[in-house]
């Protein structure tokens, strides 16, 4: 391997490297004419662009990340200033087929929230669908204008409000056993928590399985794919959000144990 000496551009003997170059590719180009070949020129032209290739290899090795589709009748609950409902849009491509709700009354969430405003009415002019006073223990109360079967139902951080461990695996509990009738044949469940305590020490996979529910994959929240998107808390005790330490579950109803429609679940 010969080492370039940049500063007087040479290598060995102090003979110019450009001039190197120009020997070797003169006397490439006598051999392979007096072979009847094509000369150096042709080659190079016939030979692919290593920098195009890599630049296909680097596509195919990082495609880009797309969860959720246009065409996918999606419910998000509990999004208390729209901020993810908002990224969702982007990530898609458009509002069409989804339906943003927060567990909060309009009056509140503007109370609350001081960019609620900008972010619902972004929703609105993207065709999305906003509703309020939506509690994810009771979806069987939707309003008639929402679809009653979805591709995909989204709960992100739900909590009680409550930090007692055990009111918020009731709420899981409750969610689950809610969500389970308003899912078409191959919805999922997306629900977002935390790794740590407590939200560990709520016992997901438990409440999600009492009501006939079976993990189907467990990912990292990518929050980069959901642009503009603010956590928010109702843990007054909450430090820094950290990405990293979320995990999205996806979940499936396991329909050997559901008969009837769901009426007869067992």
């Amino acid at each position: 391997m010969f080492v370039w000496n940049t500063k007087f551009n040479t290598i060995q003997h102090g003979q110019p490297k450009s001039s190197l170059r120009f020997e070797r590719d003169h006397f490439e180009d006598t051999m392979v004419k007096r072979k009847g070949g094509a000369s150096r020129d042709l080659r190079m032209a016939k030979r692919p662009k290593q920098q195009h290739q890599h630049c296909r290899l680097n596509r195919q090795q990082h495609p880009q990340t797309q969860l959720y589709a246009l065409q996918d009748l999606i419910l998000v609950l509990g999004d208390g200033d729209f901020t993810f409902s908002r990224g969702l849009v982007t990530h898609r491509g458009g509002g069409a087929n989804l339906y943003a709700t927060s567990f909060d009354t309009a009056a509140q969430v503007r109370k609350v929230y001081s960019n609620a405003n900008e972010c619902i009415a972004t929703l609105g002019r993207t065709g999305a669908q906003v509703f309020h006073g939506i509690d994810a223990t009771k979806l069987h109360t939707l309003p008639a204008s929402i679809p009653q079967l979805f591709d995909f139902i989204i709960f992100n951080f739900p909590h009680s409000g409550h930090q007692r461990v055990h009111i918020n695996r009731v709420l899981l509990l409750d969610f689950f056993e809610s969500a389970r009738g308003k899912l078409a044949l191959k919805g999922e469940v997306h629900i977002t928590l935390k790794t740590k305590p407590p939200y560990s020490n709520w016992n997901v996979e438990d409440q999600a399985k009492a009501n006939g529910f079976v993990l189907k994959e467990r990912r990292p929240f990518r929050i980069d794919i959901f642009p503009g998107y603010h956590h928010r808390t109702t843990d007054p005790t909450a430090k820094t959000f950290e990405p990293a330490q979320c995990i999205t579950y996806v979940y499936v109803v396991d329909r050997s144990r559901v008969r009837c429609n769901d009426a007869c679940f067992v």
